[in-house]
């Protein structure tokens, strides 16, 4: 029989679909076709399969790349069912799960996909199902000004109070945060200015009554809340650090029957983590407190941060991490230990950030992660599942450092125990795979072989040391 290159390449190309979309992906058959089409087409389409096959995973034997990320809501997309592979494809011995993000006529194999769908892309895990996203991921947008109304937003639907500090005056905020997070209220700022048309309706929206100011802020403020209708009172107008600590801490036992404090100094390590501290302050209610002379005029035990020579004068812990990122992680844990915080929520914010004091309205612990990336911040985070249980919701800033498309896809593993960082292995690896069962592909039915013990047991720190609860 005479057959012309062209009826040739159309049969080979034909044959080809078909086997790679009816047999398993590792089929000697579905080889066969790639080989065949690259001897009838010739060396161009022999290199270009060669260079999609390094899209190739272990446990993969297609030419479909992986995801970008695990969301597969486009308005053509659809999950398919997985297949499986164990064999040196995770470092935890766990099975590894692969499946299919499938997409309305897509260009591409049928794989496991619903009828009138091929596969676009994939997803994998070494934990649980990659199709289940149960982990709410909220982003904060920076705006002039920081992330203030973005985190009010998203925490505080109401409030009958704020308390409010100088824009210009970052020790103020800190000091003011903790007053803040005791009364569970948001923490706003004011301007040189006084309040301008959009924070007063900030406050209507929220159906503010009352604004309690700390710090040199304006009295001629008073005069243009009282046309809107909210009165105004200040809980110290002091220009002394120190006296402005004292007046807020007063303030902050009115309300909460604190046993301690917490304190920072103005240099070094320990300033540049004063945002993170006020916001561990004030998760828990307790004041925050610049200088140990201060701390020592309160006389209540404290938690100093940072590794900076301190003599505070009564009893006294310290923070143990010699970097910002490293303490971030410490007190959140110390902050998730707290039987009153809720350690379901977090938030991340990228190192160096001038606007994390803006995430304390979040009522979240606060992690640090470096400059576009996740780094120790994925393993705290699984480790933080696996002490207090399955997240809820985490909070993650869109601006100057925030993370990459791939460092992103490692969060979602990472909060969803997708566990991508015990993949391992390369194309031609991982055999034998195993085709799902039928009762194991509905979505969330994949087997968890390697999933993280969720919810193992918290340190128990805050129990140790006999806090007081807040009020």
């Amino acid at each position: 029989m005479n057959t012309s290159p062209k009826d040739l390449d159309s049969v080979v190309e034909r044959v080809s679909r078909w086997t790679a979309s009816r047999t398993t992906r590792r089929s000697f058959l579905h080889r066969f076709g790639q080989f065949a089409v690259m001897v009838a087409a010739g060396p161009t389409i022999a290199g270009l399969l060669l260079r999609r096959a390094e899209a190739r995973v272990c446990g993969q034997s297609g030419v479909t790349p992986k995801c970008a990320t695990f969301d597969c809501n486009g308005p053509d997309d659809v999950w398919g069912w997985c297949w499986y592979a164990n064999d040196g494809c995770c470092r935890n011995d766990g099975l590894k799960k692969i499946c299919d993000c499938c997409t309305v006529d897509y260009p591409n194999v049928h794989g496991y996909c619903p009828s009138g769908t091929n596969v676009r892309c994939i997803v994998e895990s070494c934990g649980t199902d990659p199709r289940v996203l149960s982990v709410s991921l909220t982003p904060l947008t920076w705006a002039a000004g920081g992330y203030t109304a973005a985190a009010v937003e998203v925490a505080h639907r109401s409030a009958s109070r704020v308390v409010l500090a100088p824009e210009s005056d970052r020790w103020a905020q800190y000091v003011a945060a903790p007053l803040a997070g005791t009364l569970g209220v948001p923490l706003l700022t004011i301007g040189s200015a006084g309040p301008l048309p959009g924070d007063l309706a900030l406050l209507a929206r929220l159906g503010v009554s009352k604004v309690l100011a700390v710090g040199a802020v304006d009295g001629t403020a008073a005069a243009t809340y009282a046309r809107a209708g909210i009165e105004f009172q200040s809980v110290s107008s002091a220009g002394d650090l120190s006296t402005l600590c004292l007046d807020v801490a007063a303030a902050i036992e009115s309300v909460n029957d604190i046993n301690r404090t917490v304190t920072i100094a103005t240099t070094g390590l320990s300033a540049a983590a004063a945002p993170i501290a006020a916001a561990m302050a004030a998760l828990n209610g307790f004041p925050l407190i610049i200088g140990t002379a201060t701390a020592a005029l309160i006389g209540k035990p404290t938690l100093y941060i940072g590794p900076e020579p301190a003599n505070a004068g009564v009893p006294a812990e310290r923070t143990t991490a010699t970097n910002l990122v490293d303490l971030s992680m410490e007190l959140a844990t110390l902050s998730s230990s707290a039987p009153f915080v809720d350690a379901s929520r977090i938030a991340l914010a990228p190192d160096g950030s001038a606007d994390i004091i803006d995430l304390v309205n979040l009522g979240a612990p606060i992690v640090l992660h470096p400059l576009n990336r996740l780094g120790a911040a994925e393993q705290w985070l699984q480790t933080h599942v696996v002490q207090h249980g399955e997240l809820d919701e985490v909070f993650f800033t869109r601006g100057p450092g925030e993370l990459t498309t791939d460092e992103y896809w490692r969060l979602q593993s990472a909060v969803n125990g997708f566990r991508v960082d015990q993949l391992m292995g390369g194309s031609g690896e991982g055999l034998p795979v195993i085709r799902q069962p039928l009762a194991e592909r509905p979505i969330g039915k994949a087997r968890t072989d390697g999933a993280l013990p969720v919810g193992a047991g918290a340190p128990s720190y805050w129990t140790e040391l006999g806090q007081t609860l807040r009020q």
